[in-house]
C-alpha cells in the first residue's frame, strides 16, 4: 500500500520553516510528497489551492471577512481541509497530514507509520478538555467509509455548518466530524497517556523521529517539549 504525505503553507511559511519540511522528506520511508501552494513554487510535487475549484469558489465568497482572532480565521485553516481532500479523497493508500512546521529529524522505521492505525480508519493527537492537534494525522484511505467521511469535513465549510462550532478553525471541524462517524469507524488516539497535555506529539512514539514546531517554536525548529532530540 503506497504512503502520500501533503502539506501547505503560505510563501512565507515556506521561508520562515517549510523549508524544514522539504529537507526532512529525506527521513521518511517510500513516500508521495505533494504541497499545497498559493502563488509560489516550491521544490516538491506540488499544486496550487486556486486549482481546487469549489475552495477557490468559497474563498471568493468569504474575501472580505476579517476574523476577530486566530479561532474564527476559517478561510486560513480552511486551506489544510481543502488540499487535504483534494490530496486523499480519491487516494486508497495511507493518507498523512503533516504540518508544514513539522521537521522529521530522524530516519522514520519502515512501517512505523502504518502502526501508528492500530486497525483503525484514523489516527489523530487527541487532548482531553481540548481540540485535537492537528499538526500530523494518518488516515487509512481505503476504509469504507473514508470518502463520506472527507465528503462531510468538507461540507461542513461548504454548508456553513462550521459557523455551529465553538472555534472555526480545522481543529474543530475535524473533531466535529469525528464524532458523526465515531460509531462507524475506529479512531486511535495516538496521544496516549499525554492526551491531558498541549504537545502530546511532542512526547509520543512520532515524537522520536517528528517534531511538530508550532507556534513560537517554528522559529527554532524544535519543541522544548520534546525530549528526544
Amino acid at each position: 500500500m503506497g504512503m502520500r504525505v501533503v502539506t501547505t503553507s503560505s510563501k512565507q511559511g515556506l521561508e520562515d520553516y517549510g523549508y524544514r519540511w522539504l529537507d526532512s522528506r529525506k527521513n521518511w520511508p517510500k513516500a508521495e510528497f505533494i504541497y499545497y501552494t498559493e502563488g509560489f513554487k516550491v521544490d516538491c510535487p506540488s499544486k496550487e489551492l486556486a486549482e481546487i475549484p469549489e475552495f477557490a469558489e468559497w474563498k471568493a465568497k468569504h474575501r472580505r471577512y476579517v476574523p476577530p482572532s486566530w479561532q474564527f480565521d476559517v478561510v486560513r485553516y480552511a486551506n489544510k481541509v481543502f488540499a487535504a481532500y483534494d490530496a486523499l479523497r480519491d487516494y486508497d493508500g495511507i493518507g498523512v497530514w503533516l504540518d508544514a512546521d513539522c521537521v522529521t529529524y530522524k530516519p522514520i522505521p519502515e512501517g512505523l507509520i502504518e502502526r501508528q492505525l492500530n486497525g483503525a480508519y484514523f489516527a489523530h493527537f487527541g487532548r482531553t478538555g481540548m481540540y485535537t492537534e492537528t499538526g500530523m494525522w494518518i488516515v487509512d484511505c481505503s476504509h469504507s467509509q473514508h470518502k463520506a467521511f472527507f465528503d462531510f469535513w468538507r461540507n461542513v465549510y461548504l454548508t456553513e455548518r462550521y459557523k455551529q462550532l465553538p472555534q472555526w478553525h480545522d481543529c474543530f471541524t475535524l473533531d466535529a466530524t469525528i464524532r458523526v462517524f465515531g460509531q462507524l469507524c475506529k479512531f486511535e488516539n495516538l496521544s496516549g497517556e499525554h492526551h491531558k497535555t498541549m504537545h502530546p506529539q511532542a512526547l509520543s512514539e512520532l515524537g522520536k523521529y517528528i517534531d511538530h514546531c508550532k507556534g513560537s517554536r517554528k522559529a527554532t525548529g524544535k519543541s522544548p517539549e520534546n525530549t528526544h532530540r
